[in-house]
């Protein structure tokens, strides 16, 4: 691996050091990895030197340098107090998380659904089975309709008419068979928590708290790489590391 990026500026020649600038630029925006070729692009060389300048570093290649400073630019803003969930969710407000961890906190004597369809399905059960070893009980691949009309007015069984919460995820946030879990849920007093990629979605709209990760106006699960629903892992796991450091959860409820 490369010296530090600290250390190595000396190094650089002047459209050098504006090749690096560029990279942090992008890595700092949050916008996904940026290739060679529009980093060449946009500071009008070619991606053979940019190539060489790596390996003058001491990297084996462009990816290499790329992987090097987003570590350095991570560090950096934890150091300067900057939260993975500011990283990772765009138009991340400190709040969201709050009231994450309150709605949590408010329904967690209560059974929550998680749901997703497809790849969102993977991260559905991710949830479920890692809010389950925190003590909560969670359902995931059971249809939110059938299950309330299974339960409801059937004597010597608990039905599950009580309102609750339900985490939703759907990239686009429009397949239809979610959207239709959630409209259930919300006729029954379900708050709604949602990971997508789109604000204006019929998903988001229907939510009351939505997280916005990677954000695209048009979701193709057929892109690769598609880092969504690894993200969505990551952000869920920093929202209950956020419940469990505590806080005034049990003061405030969230209401309607």
């Amino acid at each position: 691996m490369g010296q530090n990026y600290y250390l190595f500026t000396n190094m650089l020649s002047d459209e050098e050091r504006q090749i690096v600038t560029s990279i942090i630029d992008h890595i700092e925006c949050g916008e996904g990895r940026v290739g060679i070729q529009q980093i060449a692009n946009e500071n009008y060389v070619s991606s053979t030197f940019i190539i060489k300048m790596c390996k003058r570093l001491g990297f084996d290649g462009y990816s290499e340098l790329y992987y090097y400073l987003s570590q350095r630019v991570q560090s950096s803003s934890r150091a300067n107090g900057t939260s993975t969930l500011e990283t990772l969710v765009n138009h991340y407000d400190a709040s969201q998380a709050d009231t994450f961890c309150r709605l949590l906190y408010q329904f967690r004597e209560r059974k929550i659904f998680a749901d997703g369809k497809g790849f969102s399905d993977l991260v559905a059960d991710y949830i479920t089975q890692r809010m389950a070893v925190c003590g909560f009980m969670v359902f995931n691949r059971v249809l939110f309709y059938d299950y309330m009309v299974f339960h409801q007015g059937q004597e010597g069984l608990q039905t599950n008419i009580e309102p609750s919460l339900m985490i939703a995820i759907s990239q686009s946030g429009e397949t239809t068979p979610l959207i239709s879990d959630v409209q259930t849920a919300r006729q029954n007093g379900y708050r709604i928590v949602s990971f997508t990629k789109r604000p204006d979605s019929t998903l988001a709209q229907l939510s009351d708290l939505t997280f916005i990760v990677d954000e695209e106006k048009q979701s193709l699960i057929g892109g690769l790489p598609n880092p969504f629903f690894g993200h969505v892992i990551l952000v869920f796991e920093e929202l209950m590391a956020h419940y469990f450091r505590g806080g005034d959860w049990e003061e405030t409820e969230i209401k309607k």
